[in-house]
């Protein structure tokens, strides 16, 4: 009988870990960023552009997350490598990440954005698209 109760043990101790594992595995997906609001003008050609980053399972906004790649290029608009530099801002809100745009021409802006979130293995990634004026 203590051969059945270490088997069964060690069965439940290996799901355990596969779950554990596999959740790691899928947390980055676990998340997504949204576009939060209408672009504020910024000035001379610049606007500022406010994105939310939401956990999928309950909706919440994720606050401390650091924003570690940005790219804005015309994607939507068929000019993929017109790119323009981002400059991260500082947040007003808890999980609302703003960033200021110069785009140099209206059209459709693709926000391309990577993110460490604190406990996460993985890094979270995921884009926006936004309507930019000169």
């Amino acid at each position: 009988m203590s051969c059945i109760h270490h088997a069964t043990g060690a069965a439940a101790l290996a799901l355990i870990m596969l779950a554990r594992i596999s959740g790691a595995e899928a947390a980055a997906g676990d998340y997504r960023f949204e576009l939060a609001g209408n672009p504020e003008a910024a000035g001379a050609g610049k606007s500022i552009v406010a994105v939310r980053l939401t956990r999928t399972t309950d909706g919440k906004p994720v606050p401390g997350a650091v924003v570690i790649q940005t790219r804005a290029d015309m994607g939507p608009d068929g000019m993929k490598e017109m790119t323009v530099p981002i400059k991260s801002l500082p947040p007003k809100d808890p999980g609302i990440y703003r960033f200021e745009i110069e785009p140099g021409m209206a059209g459709g802006w693709m926000l391309t954005l990577a993110a460490k979130v604190q406990g996460e293995t993985e890094t979270v990634k995921g884009a926006v698209t936004v309507k930019l004026a000169k």
